[in-house]
């Protein structure tokens, strides 16, 4: 990766202002063929809409609004496999929603999670067959559906010392990654006997459910975790404006992290979009782009570069229209002349707080200011060679 080459902006992303910006959006999620979006408005509610390859959002269909929860509902995560959601709240449960096509309805079945936290984020499992929560309570459910009782089961994983933010599936299924608050980075096996059919630990020792196979600390919160296509890499960010990248390749208990600082504030969500390619999202609102290069992995750049605004002429002093300049700015801004900080250089207006993966090269965020951002790599002029794309 060249990192002195320039690679100009040359396409805004497509934003799709779907929520009042006073509520925001508190998570997404696509389902199978990304024509269908399901949203939370930053409450307990969740909306499912349809037509969602349009380009006018004015077109998008409001199908359904689910409203089981009894508080903010904190993920969402929608199987490609067996086309079930499964939806995470501050109310410390999770509902796994079943769409009826006779009746054309979502029922949702009850999930008991054994918390006495909050649950924070939730992730199935890439066969489908099972999903993860995390949550405040120190502890991750592990939960499958037991056909001979009709009921989700959950099983615990603990070991933690304080909350567990987010959770991220190896691509095998029964590798679990968790970021938690307690400045740490854990690997756990999540082999379930009953349900996988044999097991496969990857390079670490094989071990039973919930016996952790590596950790790593990190000098913050750890606010995300990701793991690569193929599972070779993972990818965890911390609340220091890290973020460490863990080649599993050969090695497994002995691996160990390559940590990059970066100036920008801290990346919360992030997802690889190839073995070579990571983007991280957050309080920057900006999507930060990692690529992995001869000598490891660097930070490349910001998605949206600032442009070089064309300066206006000035208006000469004292005459009308500069009169008229003061008096508009003093009026509208409170200030006697325009600042350069007086408009955002981003799509986003706020904090990104959710990211999901659109397809090759393509990837979607929302945030707290009510918008759904879809992002193309093939349009910001960026090496998709060096990518890997």
């Amino acid at each position: 990766w060249n990192k002195d080459k320039k690679f100009p902006f040359t396409k805004m992303p497509t934003a799709f202002e779907l929520i009042d910006p006073v509520k925001g959006i508190s998570c997404h999620a696509w389902n199978k063929d990304k024509t269908m979006c399901a949203v939370c408005p930053n409450d307990n509610t969740m909306i499912i809409y349809g037509n969602c390859t349009d380009p006018d959002v004015k077109k998008w269909t409001k199908l359904h609004t689910l409203g089981e929860h009894d508080l903010l509902i904190s993920a969402i995560d929608w199987s490609p496999v067996t086309n079930l959601i499964v939806t995470c709240s501050h109310d410390r449960n999770a509902f796994v929603w079943t769409y009826n096509e006779g009746e054309n309805v979502w029922k949702p079945s009850l999930v008991i999670l054994r918390i006495d936290r909050a649950a924070l984020d939730v992730k199935w499992s890439p066969d489908g067959k099972k999903f993860a929560v995390a949550s405040g309570a120190k502890c991750v459910p592990v939960c499958y559906f037991e056909k001979e009782h009709d009921w989700w089961v959950s099983k615990m994983i603990k070991k933690h010392k304080s909350t567990v933010l987010r959770v991220s599936w190896h691509p095998n299924s029964q590798i679990l990654a968790t970021g938690s608050s307690d400045f740490k980075c854990r690997i756990f096996s999540a082999f379930v006997r009953d349900l996988d059919m044999h097991q496969d630990s990857l390079n670490f020792q094989p071990k039973a459910f919930g016996e952790e196979c590596w950790d790593a600390g990190a000098y913050g919160w750890v606010d995300s975790v990701s793991w690569s296509p193929n599972g070779s890499t993972l990818a965890f960010s911390g609340h220091d404006s890290s973020v460490q990248f863990v080649d599993f390749t050969t090695e497994g208990e002995k691996a160990t992290p390559q940590s990059i600082r970066f100036r920008d504030l801290p990346i919360d969500t992030g997802l690889f979009l190839s073995e070579k390619c990571y983007v991280g999202c957050g309080h920057d609102m900006n999507p930060l782009l990692f690529c992995k290069g001869a000598s490891g992995w660097e930070f490349v750049r910001k998605l949206e570069e600032k442009k070089e605004a064309k300066a206006a002429p000035a208006a000469q002093k004292g005459s009308v229209a500069a009169a008229r300049a003061l008096f508009q700015n003093k009026t509208n801004k409170g200030q006697d002349s325009s600042a350069k900080s007086d408009k955002l250089d981003t799509t986003h207006e706020s904090f990104i707080s959710c990211v999901q993966l659109m397809g090759p090269g393509a990837f979607s965020t929302s945030g707290t200011d009510g918008k759904l951002v879809k992002w193309s790599m093939d349009t910001l002029s960026v090496d998709m060679a060096a990518l890997g794309l």
